[in-house]
């Protein structure tokens, strides 16, 4: 059964026993989603170059170079150096604040710069300005609630609009002063500004389009790798004095993350919550991810 929910066709939940995080297994069903319009693969999504220069006014250096298409900024807050703006931020939740994109600075002439609001709705759904070289793009914070929220922020780039492909990109020096602190990416020969920001959560998902899929399952940060299972074998819990307890059957087809492994017996699988797998080549079926599935993980949860 097929039930649409806006632009999003939910197919009948799948059941699948999938552990859910380290803090217990989670045996929710799966709903898998099939988007009416297409959006860019995450393995394409390229990272960019940014230097921070306290020279250009505190601003960063994001190397665009030939590439068209969106390009996504993501702002996080200084780890050491004055953070006064961003207390200031999670108080007054502003929708958005002055972050501007120049195709040059400290140098005459340059284009005027690239805009970011909290969202063209408000402008009757326009999202660009008539003049190619003064465009708008989105912005939109992460959950206010997290102590570690951050700003992203998404633009259409459909031509390159200075020699070198090269952009500062500033605003409050007291929000922007550390190195490491913006970092950026593309989907080149794509318009998803409106679609990356509305994945902007709490959960970091942020620039990517979707959740970073591993076969049936997602595939979660600190996660080694994860087992299917191949014929009929046993979950066991570990007890306090060490013995191992039966919990239940598991049923061929079932995948389980696994976020540990013990050398005891023939080798335990840990799949969240006290849990195992025992190791048995006939009967489990274990896989590492992959290094571009482990580069998408990195990039969602903003690291390098």
């Amino acid at each position: 059964m097929l039930k649409t929910v806006g632009k999003w066709t939910v197919v009948g939940a799948v059941a699948l026993s999938i552990l859910g995080g380290v803090g217990g297994v989670g045996q929710e069903p799966i709903q898998v989603e099939a988007a009416t319009k297409a959006l860019p693969d995450n393995h394409t999504i390229q990272e960019l170059k940014v230097e921070w220069r306290k020279d250009l006014s505190h601003g960063f250096l994001v190397h665009v170079g030939d590439r068209k298409g969106t390009l996504l900024l993501r702002v996080d807050q200084p780890k050491v150096e004055r953070n006064i703006e961003w207390v200031n931020w999670s108080i007054t939740k502003p929708k958005s604040v002055s972050f501007t994109m120049h195709t040059k600075i400290n140098e005459r002439p340059y284009l005027p710069p690239f805009y970011f609001d909290s969202g063209y709705f408000n402008n009757g759904g326009k999202r660009f300005a008539d003049d190619a070289t003064l465009r708008y793009g989105l912005m939109k914070f992460s959950d206010f609630s997290d102590p570690n929220y951050y700003a992203a922020l998404s633009i259409y780039l459909p031509q390159k609009y200075n020699n070198d492909g090269t952009y500062w990109f500033g605003g409050n020096g007291y929000a922007l002063n550390e190195d490491g602190q913006v970092k950026a990416y593309f989907f080149e020969n794509v318009d998803v500004v409106e679609d990356s920001i509305k994945r902007v959560s709490n959960g970091g998902t942020f620039p990517l389009m979707n959740k970073v899929m591993w076969g049936k399952t997602e595939l979660w940060k600190g996660q080694l790798g994860k087992v299917t299972i191949k014929k009929p074998s046993t979950l066991w819990k570990r007890l306090e004095n060490g013995n191992l307890e039966k919990v239940r059957d598991l049923k061929i087809g079932d995948e389980y993350r696994v976020y540990r492994y013990i050398d005891e017996r023939n080798g335990l699988y840990g799949v969240g919550a006290g849990m195992f797998v025992e190791r048995n080549t006939s009967t489990v079926l274990y896989e590492t991810p992959s290094k571009r599935n482990l580069r998408l993980v990195k990039i969602m949860h903003g690291e390098r």
